[in-house]
């Protein structure tokens, strides 16, 4: 199940495909040359949605709800986003959308919308987010354990969007000096519950995001060889032990440790205590299995109430 767009242009107005394709692929949408279609997909944030070039239609049917407007000429690129997702999926997507339509001055029919289903119009980032969170939060209640999903609440995953989404601006602003690592989702092994992890390597300058726990990686000297020991520490932890060496930085809940700080912690680096060993301490959380929706009662828990 999706949320789709079909994108329309004035009657009056020539835009041949070729455009729209070029604007997809110089705006991070790979496309699939076999099968007409754009792929956007950001590693940094796991987010992706597509667009598609349809084959006209020859269904009346379908005719009669997609080729029936007089003033607007179909496309036929449509755009689609999943249900099922955590909500950042379309914080990122809508924007997106909302620039395709601006800058190639195009129209979409929403049947999704609430104000008006039936004609193209223009909408803004926010009206197609609204509706299709509507839909995606409700789908995701009803559906939670059919899909085994994973609640987190919503704050905490936009702002782990968020971070992983400006990233690389915070790196290239920084510079090759600092590291700026992703913010990333797990699970603990032993409670199941979702977690955010991050990395310290080597006590190096670097960027501390507003991760619960940080994997520490180090060499250490031990009799005649150097080893390589790598552990987890949490928030609290880091805050604790090297908190008069770091610096809040201007990104929420940031704090950053420059290079002065960052040379001056290494003995304290090394010998820190890990608050876990890292096998065993965490698993894999798939970005399709978190939701902002909370489970919906089924019939059996209305009735034990």
């Amino acid at each position: 199940m999706s949320f789709d767009l079909y994108f329309y242009t004035s009657k009056d107005r020539e835009l041949h495909s070729d455009k729209i394709g070029k604007f997809l692929t110089a705006n991070s949408c790979v496309g699939e040359g076999t099968f007409p279609q754009w792929l956007y997909g950001n590693e940094s944030t796991g987010v992706y949605f597509s667009f598609e070039l349809q084959d006209p239609e020859d269904d009346p049917e379908s005719i009669e709800i997609f080729d029936r407007f007089s003033e607007f000429e179909n496309t036929r690129f449509t755009f689609n986003i999943n249900f099922v997702r955590p909500n950042f999926f379309g914080l990122e997507a809508f924007p997106f959308v909302e620039k395709f339509m601006t800058e190639l001055n195009l129209f979409a029919l929403n049947p999704q919308s609430r104000i008006d289903p039936d004609n193209p119009r223009k909408e803004t980032a926010e009206d197609y987010y609204a509706d299709w969170s509507r839909v995606n939060l409700d789908f995701s209640a009803d559906h939670f354990d059919e899909f085994g999903l994973t609640y987190l609440p919503l704050e905490k995953s936009n702002d782990y969007w968020l971070y992983n989404f400006q990233k690389d601006e915070m790196q290239e602003r920084l510079g090759d000096e600092y590291f700026v690592p992703s913010l990333i989702f797990a699970k603990r092994a032993t409670t199941g519950s979702p977690i955010t992890l991050s990395t310290w390597t080597q006590h190096i300058p670097t960027v501390f995001p507003s991760a619960e726990y940080f994997a520490i990686i180090r060499k250490r000297k031990k009799l005649f060889r150097t080893v390589d020991e790598t552990g987890i520490v949490s928030r609290d932890t880091i805050l604790r032990t090297f908190g008069d060496y770091l610096d809040d930085y201007d990104f929420k809940n940031c704090k950053i440790i420059y290079p002065d700080n960052a040379t001056r912690v290494g003995n304290i680096f090394n010998n820190v205590n890990f608050d876990f060993p890292l096998e065993g301490f965490f698993e894999p959380l798939e970005i399709e299995n978190l939701t902002n929706a909370k489970r919906s009662p089924t019939q059996m828990d209305v009735e034990n109430e």
